[in-house]
């Protein structure tokens, strides 16, 4: 076998793999996937009227963590829940599961495509979306 052929073997099966499988994130830890409820449907259908924004409902991957905490990005942080736009992935602890507020608060990171909480977002469109 050629030095290129093994090289290219190599990258297929090593290296050129890994961008498409995104990087766990820390909420996914102890995480269990999620058959949402009904009402998470519309929710996200509501979000999406009263904010402007157009996403895709079915593309969002619902997880859920035991308790009433999950561990979140930043270092040592924990939340209520945790959204990952990039990857249209929502962690959600048990204990907020049937909580609109934090359902529509995730969703709206899934929309906004945002981390942060911009107030055109989280304080404008669609009402006061701040615990």
């Amino acid at each position: 076998m050629s030095r290129i052929a093994l090289l290219i073997g190599l990258c297929l099966t090593v290296t050129c793999a890994s961008p498409s499988a995104p990087i766990t994130p820390a909420a996914l830890v102890n995480a269990t996937p999620l058959s949402p409820p009904a009402w998470y449907a519309s929710a996200y259908a509501h979000m999406e009227q009263c904010s402007g924004l157009s996403g895709d409902y079915a593309r969002v991957r619902w997880y859920h963590v035991p308790g009433s905490l999950v561990h979140g990005p930043d270092a040592g942080g924990y939340a209520a829940a945790v959204t990952y736009p990039s990857l249209h992935t929502i962690v959600i602890a048990d204990f907020y599961a049937s909580d609109t507020l934090v359902v529509r608060h995730e969703v709206m990171h899934d929309l906004a495509d945002v981390t942060s909480h911009p107030a055109e977002w989280f304080d404008g469109k669609c009402g006061d979306l701040m615990p």
